[in-house]
């Protein structure tokens, strides 16, 4: 009888009542009324209060199944309008997981994609609200602090020019675009804030769309401090070549002395020029990984050994002592060993260079925590301290007047070099007491 409709169910119980009074009146008389209407009284009451228990369980199973436990389903049991109302509300908190689980898994999908942008996103309201962020954003901007969604937008960054992109666009109601310059981290930056109202309300919101130009500025600078040093470097032997072949037009080439003096200088700006052109090729390949390296397990003596023999008659002809310390006793290396020894050539090349007769230059290699070092130190002229941060970038030359023969390429070489072994390369000087540059290779054994 659970299943009956609760109308039917209510018209054969009370049908029954009547009956039953009615048949205590006719047999039993006033006692048999009196006695059947307590049972029908009873009986009203008990059922009563199973309807009652029913519709609080009912109630209490949607008020757990909406907002507490949404997993949970009410049992279709009952009367039948009971069962009917149970099923659909099944049916509704069904349709509604569905959704709920198809929102969140678009909320993961597209904090996924904004997560996993290069660009920074930032969502505000027209009342300087975050809505919304990206961890991009977050490190373009510089924030120290934690940003999180209910913040104001002066808490991820106060650069006047981010606020005004995205004040002008709110207040516009047209997207706006500036080129910024972060000073705290040296970021160069787009903002791009385009607003969309929302239909619902009248709150308008801006999506501001960061965009980091830092590394393609500084490729972009790169570029023409090359350009501009590469032209300097190859107008000095061109208007050398220049000069000495209009002296020759002019009548020198008559006198064979004068002649041969002239010739003598055109080769030396042609050599220059060819030095020149071969290593920016060559620090062009190892920028762009193309100079691979052909690693070969070798002995630290053995690297050290050939670099000071190629020396050897140099250093006793500008009068310099050359040695080197180097334990037979440390672990092989594993180098490009023609690559090393370019390293050590223009290293060794200008400790000569910068030290004057009767100076000393050293070549060390030692073991430490398990890194294989190296180190070239000689008793020169010592470099200015504010030099020293800058003698590893291209062209860079410590005479301002760039009279000293060289292009200014060969550190910058150098230390391409060591970085594509996995190592590290620094420079330590005094001035008028000498320098000592170092560098570290993997031995064979990592």
């Amino acid at each position: 009888m659970n299943n009956f409709s609760l109308r039917w169910r209510m018209l054969i119980e009370t049908s029954g009542l009547i009956a039953l009074v009615a048949a205590g009146t006719l047999l039993y008389g006033v006692v048999g009324t009196i006695v059947a209407g307590v049972v029908a009284t009873v009986a009203v009451l008990v059922q009563s209060l199973r309807l009652t228990h029913q519709f609080t369980e009912l109630t209490e199973d949607v008020i757990r199944t909406t907002s507490i436990d949404r997993s949970h389903r009410l049992d279709p049991a009952g009367p039948a309008e009971l069962a009917r109302l149970a099923r659909a509300v099944n049916r509704l908190v069904d349709r509604v997981a569905e959704d709920i689980s198809e929102d969140t898994a678009e909320r993961i999908r597209l904090a996924s994609i904004l997560n996993s942008m290069r660009e920074g996103v930032v969502v505000i309201d027209d009342s300087g609200v975050i809505e919304s962020t990206n961890p991009a954003a977050i490190e373009m901007l510089g924030s120290i602090g934690p940003v999180e969604p209910g913040m104001q937008l002066t808490s991820l960054t106060n650069h006047p020019d981010v606020i005004t992109v995205v004040t002008s666009s709110i207040e516009t109601e047209k997207p706006v675009s500036a080129e910024i310059e972060l000073f705290d981290n040296q970021r160069k930056l787009v903002a791009l804030a385009t607003p969309f109202p929302s239909p619902d309300t009248q709150i308008v919101r801006a999506l501001l769309l960061l965009t980091d130009l830092t590394d393609i500025r500084r490729l972009d600078t790169t570029r023409r401090e090359f350009v501009s040093n590469a032209s300097h470097e190859l107008r000095t032997p061109l208007a050398g070549i220049r000069a000495s072949a209009e002296t020759l037009q002019h009548g020198a080439i008559d006198d064979p002395e004068g002649r041969g003096q002239f010739l003598k200088m055109i080769r030396e700006d042609v050599d220059r020029m060819d030095q020149l052109i071969t290593e920016m090729l060559e620090l062009s390949r190892l920028e762009s990984g193309e100079s691979p390296l052909e690693l070969q397990s070798i002995a630290p003596s053995e690297l050290v050994d050939v670099a000071v023999k190629q020396f050897e008659a140099i250093a006793l002809e500008s009068e310099l002592t050359l040695k080197s310390s180097v334990s037979l006793e440390l672990p092989s290396v594993s180098v490009d060993a023609e690559k090393i020894d370019h390293v050590f050539t223009n290293l060794i090349s200008n400790a000569v260079k910068w030290t004057a007769a009767g100076g000393t230059i050293s070549v060390r290699a030692w073991v430490d925590d398990g890194t294989v070092w190296f180190s070239i130190a000689d008793s020169g002229q010592g470099i200015e301290p504010e030099h020293l941060p800058h003698i590893f970038e291209r062209f860079f030359k410590t005479d301002t007047a760039r009279s000293q023969l060289g292009t200014g390429l060969g550190l910058s070489i150098a230390r391409h070099i060591v970085d594509a072994h996995g190592g590290v390369i620094s420079a330590t000087s005094s001035v008028g007491e000498g320098s000592e540059f170092a560098f570290t290779v993997p031995s064979a054994d990592q």
